[in-house]
């Protein structure tokens, strides 16, 4: 009896990590690889992923909600939107909270004014041990959604990495939402 409720209980693991490697496959399945022009189209955001690197999407569970571009140097690029649903009143608001969640003790940060294609918003960056992160996120005019940009790097490639990201924020369009 203790034999067969042991079998049991092994193949019902079994069946259920095989059920899980099949899901995993299935939801690597929708991952999107891309060179030039990004859209998200529920969103309403274009954005340029720059010459000679790639954009990856459909890797994040649920709907899509934008790209990451991978660096030369290993860092990356994320760019998305998201409904306001910490009801942030400005961009520098929702900047400085986006920073407060990284558990780090780096210090004071500078939060300015930032242009991410024709809209104003923020920015702000995290030094943290050899960690680079820096944040950029606007508002579509009228409400939402909002956008973000976030660089993730490490300190000895924060200077041409961060020159990307500018070129990154620089070619972000709004497009029509459908």
């Amino acid at each position: 009896m203790i034999r067969k409720s042991r079998l049991e209980s092994r193949n019902s693991l079994l069946a259920s990590i095989a059920l899980l490697v099949a899901s995993i496959g299935v939801a690597r399945a929708d991952t999107r690889w891309f060179e030039g022009v990004y859209r998200n189209p529920a969103l309403g955001f274009s954005v340029k992923v720059p010459h000679g690197l790639k954009g990856m999407t459909g890797d994040q569970a649920g709907p899509e909600r934008g790209v990451q571009i991978l660096l030369p140097s290993g860092g990356k690029i994320f760019v998305f939107g998201e409904p306001n649903s910490l009801e942030w009143k400005s961009p520098e608001e929702g900047v400085r909270a986006e920073l407060t969640y990284y558990n780090c003790a780096s210090g004071p940060q500078e939060v300015k004014q930032a242009r991410i294609g024709s809209l104003g918003g923020a920015q702000g960056s995290l030094v943290c041990g050899d960690r680079v992160t820096k944040v950029f996120l606007a508002f579509r005019t009228g409400g939402e959604p909002i956008y973000f940009l976030r660089l993730e790097t490490i300190h000895a490639h924060e200077v041409e990495d961060e020159a990307i990201l500018e070129n990154v924020a620089a070619s972000f369009k709004l497009i029509r939402r459908e």
